[in-house]
């Protein structure tokens, strides 16, 4: 039932509705520059390619990124986080097309010479409504509830790639709190964006695809909040 590649068929409608869902309020600290961005979604689309679950992710989400909270993680480093949760409560004629996602969206060494990013991590697990509890691994359903997956990629300066799978690790959403929502109707699905903060924490280690030869882990806690955008879909798929 939670089928979530029954949704491409609102691509066409959220991609409208994303240029009119930017909220120009005076500069925000935590405003990510174009070319961060891009070079952030570039390392993702091309490390993840062949996953069954982030391309329409993608699609849904990133167009309305362009805030991510900053952590100080040492040595002068910093890390950029935004958290993302998915509401999907539609149908498809008879058939309920419902999805609640939460993801953590992280990275850290931006170059802006190269326009290449040092590490991205990706989280993403099922449940919407704090307390969220992710147990994490290799492969998770949208179906099956406590679970989820996740992904460290490292890019280096001449934008080669190395991806690390989750194998254990956690995510954890405490609380989360939206301000009200920007909706756009199309073709009898609505779409509603709302911008906010989430707290929470993740942990995740890993191997490296294919042959499982390295392990990384990683930490980060959000217990102040970060940023987050909402998404909610509704309606009547065509």
């Amino acid at each position: 039932m939670k089928r979530l590649a029954r949704v491409v068929p609102l691509l066409a409608c959220v991609s409208v509705a994303a240029v009119c869902s930017k909220n120009s309020t005076g500069v925000d600290p935590d405003a990510v520059d174009g070319r961060e961005k891009s070079a952030v979604q570039t390392v993702l689309n091309t490390a993840l390619a062949n996953d069954t679950l982030y391309p329409t992710l993608a699609l849904l989400v990133f167009p309305y990124i362009d805030r991510a909270s900053r952590l100080a993680v040492g040595a002068g480093d910093t890390l950029r986080l935004v958290g993302v949760q998915l509401d999907i409560d539609a149908a498809k004629g008879s058939i309920p097309v419902v999805a609640r996602l939460s993801a953590i969206l992280a990275w850290r060494g931006y170059r802006a010479n190269t326009r290449t990013v040092d590490t991205v991590v990706f989280i993403v697990g099922e449940g919407l409504t704090p307390p969220v509890n992710d147990s994490l691994r290799t492969r998770f359903s949208t179906d099956t509830a406590g679970t989820g997956t996740g992904f460290v990629i490292h890019q280096a300066a001449d934008s080669s790639l190395q991806v690390w799978l989750a194998r254990a690790g956690a995510l954890h959403i405490t609380s989360n709190s939206y301000g009200s929502g920007l909706s756009r109707t199309s073709g009898g699905v609505t779409l509603t964006t709302s911008r906010g903060t989430i707290v929470g924490d993740y942990r995740i280690t890993a191997k490296l695809v294919p042959d499982s030869s390295s392990i990384v882990a990683t930490t980060a806690s959000f217990a102040t909040g970060i940023q987050a955008l909402k998404v909610v879909i509704t309606g009547a798929l065509p």
